[in-house]
């Protein structure tokens, strides 16, 4: 049984995730302060841990299940159960709790930046449409897409009627 490759890869994991978690909350930084061409390169090295992540997950599917094989557990066994057996064994640490820990930490910190993403983006179409209705394009362009002759006042009369 490779107890100790599962531990390693384990900590490999968490460390990931606890980088990935700083990335999160510096871009959640980057994002008050709208500096685009940060979050530009903080999106790559998020793409990089992501793959870098799922590589680590790959590995450890695979060493879960031959474990849990080892152990007598179904095929599909989860981590949880795994680590449940050995630590019955007295073989494993607590690193399942810390990796679930900074998994969700993770997700928290993956759903403030989204919900600061979604606002700025609301924010910025409300905007758009606030300075779309300004220029009231009926008054100033014609027809035939000409420009119309007219005082700022009558536009302003037009709007309120």
């Amino acid at each position: 049984m490779d107890v100790k490759r599962l531990e390693e890869t384990l900590v490999n994991l968490l460390q990931l995730f606890e980088e990935l978690h700083a990335l999160l909350e510096r871009e959640t930084g980057e994002l008050a302060k709208m500096n685009l061409a940060v979050m530009a390169e903080l999106n790559q090295r998020k793409e990089e841990l992501a793959g870098r992540i799922e590589e680590q997950n790959s590995s450890l599917r695979r060493m879960i299940s031959t474990i849990a094989s080892e152990l007598g557990l179904a095929p599909g066994a989860t981590l949880g159960a795994v680590a449940a057996a050995l630590v019955k064994k007295g073989d494993f640490p607590g690193l399942r709790r810390r990796l679930a820990d900074a998994a969700r930490r993770v997700r928290e910190a993956a759903a403030v930046n989204g919900a600061i993403s979604a606002r700025f983006a609301q924010t910025a179409g409300m905007t758009l449409g606030f300075l779309g209705s300004v220029v009231n394009r009926s008054s100033v362009y014609g027809a035939s897409g000409g420009y119309v002759r007219r005082s700022s006042v009558s536009v302003m009369i037009n709007r309120e009627a």
